[in-house]
């Protein structure tokens, strides 16, 4: 009989995240459990609480991952379209980020959708906001394109968030290069309202 691989600490973690991943997408987050998780993954009571401390914490590292996996959008854009704006770019990788439908897409939408339910949502998904400005105010300053930094206020996250629960519980079949030009416009207007105001 072939003996069985151990897995590193860090292997078991990943196994039980992709897992989960799969439980959240299927079921929701507010309908899996750890008990889902621990009889999905094979794993103890006792192996699954060394790793994690409750099913947030899995969540957590689950969206990290699944962000780590997805393909970097905004990098496929700008290789097939070398002479875009950076504007362009941005307006092209946001309006392309609403309708993804990634892992990640999915448990972020189920996590908006969730945290006015949970506080430890709530407080996952602050966590998650602020790091993603940060990461978007990074790749501005390395662009150049600090201009466009607009898009990181809340009013305009608050606007991307509507759009993104509503391409996902509603499915929507109207025709989505229709609604992405409509989209389009209306960031290339947002950041040029934001620019008048400087002036």
């Amino acid at each position: 009989m072939k003996e069985r691989k151990r897995l590193s600490k860090e292997e078991r973690r990943i196994q039980i995240c992709d897992i989960a991943r799969r439980l959240f997408i299927e079921r929701g987050l507010e309908n899996t459990n750890m008990k889902d998780i621990m009889k999905a993954s094979s794993i103890s009571v006792g192996g699954l609480y060394h790793h994690y401390e409750d099913i947030y914490d899995i969540l957590k590292d689950t969206i990290m991952l699944a962000k780590n996996k997805k393909q970097n959008i905004f990098l496929e854009i700008k290789k097939k379209n070398p002479k875009m704006t950076n504007q362009e770019l941005i307006i092209e990788t946001t309006v392309t980020m609403l309708f993804d439908k990634s892992d990640y897409s999915i448990l972020y939408s189920l996590l908006l959708k969730g945290m006015n339910e949970s506080e430890k949502l709530e407080i996952l998904y602050k966590d998650r906001k602020k790091k993603a400005k940060t990461e978007f105010l990074s790749i501005l300053k390395e662009l150049n394109a600090e201009k466009l930094k607009c898009l990181a206020n809340d009013e305009f996250i608050n606007f991307f968030n509507y759009i993104k629960l509503g391409t996902y519980y509603l499915k929507s079949e109207v025709k989505i290069k229709k609604e992405k030009e409509l989209y389009k416009k209306f960031i290339k207007n947002y950041i040029e309202s934001h620019k008048k105001e400087k002036l």
